[in-house]
């Protein structure tokens, strides 16, 4: 989301590798460094722009750095925006009540898409076909009262929950 905004800023500075180390670290640290001081929540909008701002001032602190950074001048730079930022009331970025809406992946899409069907898979082969069987098997050795209402009920929920399934599909699509 914002990592790659913040990136970006900072594409066109000469890192050694350790630095190039420590740059991943940080951007992996962005949301604990740049979190809020007081209660609440950015937007991703606010986010986005306060990655991209962080990035501007973090290119600036290593302007004066000439040739390859290295990890104590990108270290000493970044510990400068950081406090900044704290310091400086957030930089007055507005933060909301309610926290943002996760933005999921394709991947993520697909998993929450697909569970339903894994569940009533899982429901159908599993749980209902083996009480199915042992309610038929044992309705079929010592027929009595108790297990064929057991295998009518077993039934019953089977088909019901196939045709609630694809009930709540249809009216979904």
């Amino acid at each position: 989301m914002g990592e790659d905004t913040f990136k970006n800023t900072l594409s066109h500075l000469q890192l050694n590798e350790e630095a190039r180390s420590y740059l991943k670290e940080i951007i992996q640290n962005l949301p604990q460094d740049l979190a809020p001081d007081h209660p609440g929540y950015y937007s991703h909008e606010t986010i986005e722009k306060l990655y991209t701002d962080a990035g501007e001032r973090l290119s600036r602190q290593l302007a004066s750095v000439s040739g390859t950074i290295d990890f104590e001048e990108l270290r000493s730079a970044w510990t400068i925006v950081v406090v900044d930022y704290h310091r400086n009331n957030n930089w007055n970025y507005p933060v909301t009540d309610k926290k943002p809406e996760k933005i999921l992946t394709q991947e993520q899409k697909t998993a929450r898409e697909l569970w339903p069907y894994i569940l009533i898979m899982t429901l159908g082969l599993l749980v209902l076909k083996t009480s199915f069987f042992y309610f038929g098997m044992h309705s079929a050795a010592a027929p009595s009262t108790t297990n064929t209402v057991m295998l009518v009920v077993t039934l019953v929920a089977f088909f019901g929950a196939l045709g609630f399934f694809i009930w709540k599909k249809n009216k979904k699509d």
